[in-house]
């Protein structure tokens, strides 16, 4: 009889630790896919939320490239600034700014027409295309601020938003590279295409027009003479005015370009005209100089923040 109640209470503790062990197990496993649930949720989520932030970078910076396409950066800084902004008055901020001793740039195609006729619109499209591609770079090269390409004129400035001393330098240097530029298109079409170019210094005001497509431009009778200093030039040279002579300090050598007697506004303007000769001084000394003067200023400013 003793026997039999020891086998019972073993069989029932036996019994017992299975269902315990059993039960331990089945919760285990149950938090367990539970838990794993909850990490995948998460774990989608989180994607999600990235994908969606990736998206949005993504659709900010091919708005940022947009705008770029269009206003130069510091311009587009201003406006991302205020845009959302509440507006009090009828109109909206008017970005305007004032440059001094700044040098412009006109550049026109000469021999377009002959051009036009020998190519089709696909492969005229297609040169210009590449032409002015190979400007852009120039003006990277150079420093200068495109601002506008009016069919097969070309022109931009040097020494804004940024002063440089050196902006007609820079300027002169970026005409007789669109000179030199121009002789592939040529030899390609086999015509005698060539680029006129003309550089004027003085003041100019830069902005913004239009509320719903932005137009960024230059705005001064230094930009109207710098036109005309274009027009008044002759195919293959870059035509000076004396103002931007001033600046040159003497690294071109230079000769008469009588512009007056080719451009009435110049004549009346009663300003002397010079076509660039030769180059005196090579522009990578000139470039290098100021890379030096530079990292020179970021030394000394490093040294003065140990102090």
């Amino acid at each position: 009889m003793i026997f039999f109640f020891t086998c019972c209470d073993f069989y029932f503790q036996f019994g017992a630790n299975v269902i315990i062990i059993l039960g331990t197990n089945l919760l285990g496993i149950m938090s367990y896919f539970f838990y794993e649930r909850q990490q995948r949720r998460a774990f989608l989520k989180t994607c999600q939320s990235l994908e969606v932030k990736l998206v949005l970078e993504e659709e900010s910076q091919e708005q940022e490239r947009l705008l770029l396409s269009v206003l130069p950066k510091h311009v587009a800084a201003e406006i991302r600034q205020d845009l959302g902004s509440m507006v009090t008055g009828q109109f909206k901020k008017i970005y305007m700014s004032r440059h001094e001793n700044v040098s412009i740039l006109f550049a026109d195609i000469v021999g377009f027409t002959v051009i036009s006729s020998i190519c089709s619109a696909a492969e005229l499209v297609k040169i210009l295309n590449e032409l002015f591609a190979r400007f852009d770079k120039l003006s990277e090269k150079y420093h200068q601020l495109r601002i506008k390409i009016l069919g097969d004129c070309y022109y931009c400035i040097s020494g804004a938003p940024e002063e440089r001393s050196d902006h007609a330098v820079l300027c002169v240097h970026m005409g007789l590279s669109m000179v030199e530029a121009i002789k592939s298109i040529r030899e390609e079409t086999k015509s005698g295409v060539d680029m006129r170019v003309g550089v004027h210094t003085g003041g100019v005001l830069a902005g913004v027009l239009g509320q719903r497509q932005w137009q960024f431009d230059v705005y001064s009778r230094d930009v109207d003479l710098a036109n005309k200093m274009e027009s008044g030039g002759l195919p293959g040279r870059v035509h000076i005015s004396e103002k931007t002579l001033s600046f040159l300090n003497g690294e071109f050598e230079v000769c008469n370009g009588d512009g007056a007697s080719r451009e009435e506004a110049i004549r009346l303007a009663n300003i002397r005209t010079y076509f660039i000769v030769k180059v005196l001084k090579p522009v990578s000394n000139h470039i290098f100089y100021y890379l030096n003067l530079f990292s020179n200023k970021v030394k000394v400013l490093s040294n003065g923040s140990n102090f």
